[in-house]
C-alpha cells in the first residue's frame, strides 16, 4: 500500500474506532505481537470477545456488533496473520496455532466467564476454545463457523481447497469485487478511491491468506466437528440463508450434535450477516445473552 492508502483506510479506522469508545491495546506472546480494541462502559456487564473471519479484522464487525462496545466490556481481536497482528509465520496459521495464541491472549486480558462470539475462521477457533476450557465460556455464539467438514462446504470453497481456483483473499479491485459476491448477499458499493486502497490492503495480506487456508486444510477441515460433544457452553448458532461459503443445511446438521444449541437463520443474508443485516444480527445475541441474565440493565 502506498501512503495515501494507508492514511484513508487508517482513518476511517480511527473515526470508527471513536464512534464506539475503542481502544487500541496490544499483548506480547512468545510467537509475536497480537492486537486488539477494548471497550470500558460505564456499567460492569458481561464481556464479549470477538473473534473475525479469514482475511478480515478486529475493525470490520460493522456498526451494528461493534455498537455493542456501548454497553458492554467488548474485546475485538486481530487473529494471528491479520490486521495489525504480529505473528512468526513459522508457528503456522492453522486452527490449533491459533487456538494457542487466543488461549495466551484471554488468560492475559479477559476475566472468565465470558461470551466468546466467532465468525466463520473466529468461529471455528471460538468453537475449539469452548470445547477445550468449559470453564470459561459462559455463552457461544458461532457465526457460519469453519471446521465442520467437507459437507460443510459450499460448491466454490469445494473447488478452491482443490486447487481449481483461488476464491479467499485479492489483489486487485476486480478480484475484491468477485470475492464479495461470494460473501455477501447483496455486495456493498464504495467509491472508486476507497476501492482501490481496500484492494491494495488486500494485495498486501493475500500472501498470507492462503498460507492460512493451507495451514487450515492440513490440519483437518473437521476439527470443530470433532469436539462439539465437547462444548458445554450455552450455544447460539447464527447462518446467513444464503451463504454460498458454508452451506446452510450445515446449521442443522451441527444443531444436531449440539441438541441444547439453538439456531438462527438470517434472511437475505450471505455469508457475512452482521455486516448485511447487522440489527437482526446483533438483536438475536443481545436477546440470547439476556434470557439468562448475564447482563443486568
Amino acid at each position: 500500500m502506498n501512503s495515501i492508502d494507508r492514511l484513508l483506510l487508517g482513518t476511517l479506522r480511527l473515526a470508527n474506532r471513536w464512534q464506539f469508545g475503542l481502544k487500541l491495546r496490544r499483548h506480547t506472546s512468545a510467537h509475536g505481537r497480537l492486537v486488539y480494541l477494548e471497550s470500558t462502559p460505564r456499567k460492569k456487564r458481561a464481556t464479549l470477545v470477538m473473534l473475525h473471519g479469514l482475511g478480515a479484522s478486529k475493525d470490520q464487525w460493522g456498526a451494528a456488533l461493534m455498537g455493542m462496545a456501548r454497553q458492554h466490556h467488548c474485546v475485538f481481536v486481530d487473529l494471528p496473520g491479520h490486521g495489525q497482528s504480529l505473528y512468526e509465520p513459522l508457528a503456522g496459521y492453522g486452527p490449533l496455532a491459533l487456538l494457542a495464541e487466543l488461549e495466551s491472549l484471554l488468560e492475559a486480558i479477559a476475566e472468565p466467564p465470558f461470551i466468546l462470539i466467532g465468525s466463520s475462521l473466529g468461529g471455528g477457533v471460538a468453537g475449539l476454545y469452548a470445547a477445550k476450557h468449559p470453564q470459561h465460556v459462559s455463552h457461544l455464539v458461532l457465526l457460519a463457523p469453519a471446521g465442520l467438514g467437507q459437507a460443510a462446504l459450499g460448491p466454490a470453497l469445494k473447488a478452491s481447497l482443490q486447487g481449481e481456483a483461488v476464491i479467499f483473499g485479492y489483489r486487485s479491485v476486480e478480484e475484491m469485487k468477485r470475492f464479495w459476491s461470494l460473501v455477501f448477499k447483496r455486495p456493498p458499493q464504495v467509491r472508486r478511491r476507497l476501492a482501490q486502497a481496500m484492494a491494495a490492503s488486500g494485495r498486501s495480506r493475500f500472501v498470507t491468506v492462503q498460507r492460512v487456508v493451507e495451514d487450515f486444510r492440513r490440519e483437518g477441515l473437521d476439527l470443530l466437528l470433532e469436539r462439539l460433544p465437547e462444548i458445554a457452553s450455552r450455544t447460539l448458532v447464527i447462518w446467513g440463508r444464503h451463504d454460498q461459503v458454508f452451506v446452510p443445511a450445515a446449521l442443522d446438521n451441527l444443531l444436531q450434535q449440539l441438541p441444547d444449541a439453538r439456531g438462527r437463520f438470517i434472511e437475505d443474508a450471505g455469508h457475512v450477516p452482521y455486516l448485511e443485516r447487522g440489527a437482526e444480527v446483533t438483536s438475536a445475541i443481545t436477546q440470547f445473552i439476556e434470557e439468562v441474565g448475564l447482563c443486568p440493565r
